[in-house]
């Protein structure tokens, strides 16, 4: 069954989000940027609507939002309350407030909302996430996540180094993404400590933050160290899970970032030298198009949803204690309140 698809933010993300779609209907487009919703309902032979009512007079099984931080909890909730299952993209909002909000408006409109986190179905992440999982190399005792582009000229002039619209720096805008993947490897660990920095952008914002999870007390229990940065001049993504018997080290993503690399090594009895698998993905980005099938199927039986409110709920809360302990906080007074 074909679904019928509304597109809220006509952006860069909203224009990857319809190319995914998979036999999908896209049935309207709404931007406050006309131009940018006339030539994506163009490319796709539908129309763009004036005003979200005409959005939902179309009927749309499914709503993506896809617009700055500071606006997507509000459209997702508006969007449950007609009708539609949501698919918001991260950080799904700018506070753990208003996570809680889109949770209990999906409760109440019994529809299904997936956080676009589509790092998970980056096949490299997916392989080393499926076999860190399996418990085939034991438990995972740590993870070590990297990951930083350069910007660009006039970066501290845009949206995402407002805290008001972004809700926060680069702990949000990448950070957000290895919080993600920590939790889904590693569950809700609680954070340990946190450095953030504005070195190099002329921002309120940070522009670096590094943090570890982890239970101070517990020898045996699992820990992270996540760094994400504004000012790595080789983009960069890097995500080494370290199990009992085997170390998962995915490298790359696409494009600027490289094409992914997945490199097993597999300890052997007598420990020394292990034994090396390495696989090379195609370099294209499948992500979006994998994300949209396993939402698709969520909604069609009913399966969980991989990445979603709570994993968001669990970012922000982390993030907000990052902030709180480095000295930040003021940055996020009033973000995201109501």
């Amino acid at each position: 069954m074909s679904l019928r698809v509304g597109v809220i933010g006509c952006g860069l993300i909203g224009r990857k989000r319809a190319e995914a779609l998979d036999g999908d209907a896209l049935v309207g487009t709404y931007d406050l940027a006309a131009p940018l919703a006339d030539a994506l309902a163009r490319d796709f032979g539908t129309t763009a609507c004036a005003t979200l009512d005409e959005l939902w007079a179309r009927t749309p099984d499914v709503v993506v939002v896809a617009v700055t931080h500071d606006q997507l909890a509000g459209l997702a909730i508006a969007a449950l309350e007609h009708g539609a299952h949501v698919l918001v993209e991260k950080p799904a909002a700018v506070s753990v407030a208003q996570v809680d909000a889109i949770e209990a408006a999906a409760e109440a409109a019994g529809r299904r909302v997936k956080v676009g986190f589509n790092h998970r179905f980056h096949p490299a992440i997916w392989r080393a996430a499926d076999e860190a999982l399996s418990g085939a190399h034991g438990d995972v005792m740590f993870v070590r996540g990297r990951y930083g582009h350069g910007g660009r000229l006039g970066m501290e002039t845009e949206w995402r180094s407002d805290p008001a619209r972004g809700g926060g720096g680069e702990i949000v805008d990448q950070g957000m993404h290895l919080l993600d993947l920590s939790h889904w490897l590693l569950g809700p660990l609680p954070l340990h400590s946190a450095l953030l920095r504005t070195q190099f952008w002329d921002t309120a914002v940070d522009d670096n933050a590094a943090l570890l999870l982890g239970v101070p007390d517990d020898r045996l229990a699992p820990w992270a160290t996540l760094h994400v940065t504004w000012t790595e001049w080789k983009n960069l993504f890097s995500l080494e899970v370290y199990c009992r018997t085997a170390k998962l080290h995915v490298e790359g993503l696409v494009k600027s970032y490289g094409s992914q690399r997945l490199t097993i090594y597999k300890m052997r009895p007598e420990l020394g030298p292990p034994d090396v698998e390495v696989i090379d993905y195609p370099g294209e980005d499948v992500s979006w198009l994998a994300e949209w099938r396993h939402l698709r199927s969520a909604i069609a039986d009913g399966s969980p949803v991989l990445g979603d409110l709570a994993d968001a709920r669990y970012g922000w809360a982390t993030i907000d204690e990052a902030y709180n302990m480095t000295g930040y906080g003021p940055v996020r007074e009033g973000v995201g309140a109501a």
